[in-house]
């Protein structure tokens, strides 16, 4: 573990020194990868990275971390200036940001048909843009599904009542025990509302559609979580309620397949299920999404031969397995799915499954957009200094003006 640990160091501090990616040394071709990745995630991909290097003497990959922002900011600038990674690796809704300025290249130029059909097609054509593939998934999930303390909880609810009355139960215990908990401020989580109560973020023409029943539906039920059912806490983000679930102090989660490993890892009796019917509405519908890489515009076709040698290791079945069972992740290499290793994973088994009762997130360049337009207005919502009339109607302006500058126009 500790030669792993001082190759990711270094792999970080050369990086941090080397702007442009694809310089030779020592008679090496040098590809270079940005990432975001979660911490356990990041630590199987650098196992699997090192195991590259043992078996490929003339390639040397060179690994840097950023978080999601800062991923897409720096690659932006990095890339316009006609420097930075071979290849960049992120969440599949970067796709629409970096193919409007034209940063990555389409996926069929530079790897071949036969390995694009050993992935799944959904989750292949989540990278897709008008059906040319932008992102090489290597998984597909990062969706949100209800979590329970089996501890606390005996079996999943069927419906909003039974979850109801259960919540409730351990929110009225006492003041350190919570019933439900999940991250209210982002419009990840809240547009599984929006979804349940028939709502769609845009139509056919990527136009935003937020200023509808549906919307205040969902605003109303999100404020109603709070004060009209009492439960949650004070503030509840994403750090907050995942800490107090990991301690065993609440009966209920909403979180992504991402968190999974770490909550069982906590010593959680962990169970997973898909959220029961809303009030009034259907069941939550959350987003799937894949994460994969993308190559530069900049990487010249020398380098072909490079990148598609280190693309074949690590969509290898069993790397593809090592890196998604770090992350509770549904597989994007089909052939990974029928590996002992996942088929006996239950929260393997529980990721793939979940991920059948999600809608796949637009990746267009219009969601960034619509995500800035719906955070403040939510967060207005839930604070009770807006109605949800007030806040759905703000909210498609905000998206309209968003888009519109975006655009340039």
């Amino acid at each position: 573990m500790e030669k792993r640990i001082k190759l990711g160091l270094s792999a970080l501090i050369l990086a941090g020194l080397t702007a442009c990616g694809g310089s030779q040394e020592s008679g090496r071709e040098k590809i270079v990868i940005w990432e975001q990745m979660e911490p356990a995630g990041r630590a199987a991909f650098m196992e699997i990275i090192e195991d590259f290097h043992e078996i490929n003497s003339d390639i040397e990959i060179v690994v840097t971390h950023y978080q999601n922002e800062d991923l897409r900011t720096q690659f932006q600038n990095s890339a316009l200036a006609g420097q930075g990674p071979d290849m960049v690796y992120g969440p599949n809704d970067n796709v629409g940001i970096f193919t409007i300025s034209d940063l990555i290249k389409p996926v069929e130029e530079v790897v071949s048909e036969d390995f694009i059909n050993r992935l799944d097609k959904d989750a292949y054509m989540a990278g897709s843009i008008k059906g040319v593939g932008y992102a090489i998934p290597d998984m597909n999930g990062n969706q949100i599904a209800l979590l329970y303390n089996k501890a606390m909880v005996e079996k999943a609810p069927k419906t909003w009542d039974e979850f109801l009355e259960v919540a409730t139960e351990y929110q009225k215990l006492d003041e350190s025990t919570y019933g439900f908990l999940y991250n209210e401020k982002e419009p990840y989580w809240f547009v599984g509302w929006y979804n349940g109560f028939g709502g769609r973020v845009m139509n056919e023409n990527y136009e935003p559609t937020l200023d509808n029943e549906a919307m205040v539906k969902a605003l109303q039920f999100t404020y109603d979580i709070k004060h009209k059912y009492k439960l949650g806490a004070a503030g509840m983000d994403y750090d907050l309620s995942s800490e107090i679930f990991k301690q065993g102090k609440a009966a209920f989660l909403l979180n992504g397949a991402w968190s999974w490993k770490e909550y069982e890892d906590a010593g959680i009796d962990l169970g997973i299920a898909v959220m029961p019917k809303l009030p009034g509405g259907d069941s939550p519908l959350f987003y799937s999404s894949t994460k994969g890489f993308s190559i530069s515009q900049t990487v010249s076709e020398e380098k072909y031969d490079e990148i598609n040698q280190i693309l074949e290791f690590i969509f290898a079945p069993e790397n593809n397995a090592k890196y998604t069972i770090s992350q509770s992740q549904a597989p994007a290499v089909t052939k990974t799915r029928s590996l002992y290793t996942v088929r006996e994973n239950e929260l393997m088994q529980a990721s793939i499954s979940t991920i059948e009762k999600t809608t796949p997130m637009p990746i267009v360049t219009e969601m960034r957009a619509i995500w800035d337009a719906m955070r403040p207005n939510l967060e207005a919502v839930i604070n009770g200094t807006m109605t949800p009339e007030a806040a759905a109607t703000k909210m498609q302006k905000d998206a309209v003006e968003g888009i519109r500058t975006l655009k340039g126009e």
